[in-house]
């Protein structure tokens, strides 16, 4: 029985020394960094980071907002009303962000999407069609970075 345990215990180290040098080889590397490449998105790290704002509320004074977005292309967005005794704690959201066209599309993990018009350290927020929001005053809809 020791016999048998100590020839699976060889053929297994000689399989994984194999892996190891199959692993080294430039065609391996080579494959490996274009796997690496292709699977994660390309992301400006200057967007990566807290933006904050406040929008207009129907029952309370404001809604408070904090937009987090990651480099691995999530974000978590909480949302808190200011002044509003019946909402004490903040609602929390998460789910994974795309950019095309200047455009921040977050989606959430039920499949709700929220557009913003990214600008310099701004997201500017935008109708579910992806247009400018049909508002008088759109700047209670833009969301600055805290550095």
């Amino acid at each position: 029985m020791k016999r048998f345990f100590m020839l699976l215990s060889l053929a297994a180290l000689t399989i994984t020394s194999c892996k190891d040098e199959a692993a080294d080889s430039p065609e391996h590397n080579k494959a490996e960094k274009n796997v690496m490449t292709t699977s994660k998105p390309v992301l400006d790290n200057s967007l990566v980071g807290t933006y904050t704002g406040q929008t207009p509320c129907a029952t309370c004074e404001a809604i408070q907002t904090s937009i987090i977005l990651r480099e691995d292309n999530t974000y978590a967005i909480s949302t808190k009303a200011v002044n509003d005794t019946g909402l004490l704690l903040p609602l929390v959201d998460s789910g994974h962000f795309v950019i095309q066209h200047n455009v921040l599309e977050l989606t959430d993990q039920g499949g709700e999407s929220v557009f913003y018009k990214m600008g310099k350290d701004t997201l500017l927020q935008l109708a579910d069609d992806g247009s400018v929001l049909n508002t008088a005053n759109t700047s209670n809809y833009i969301f600055i970075k805290q550095h």
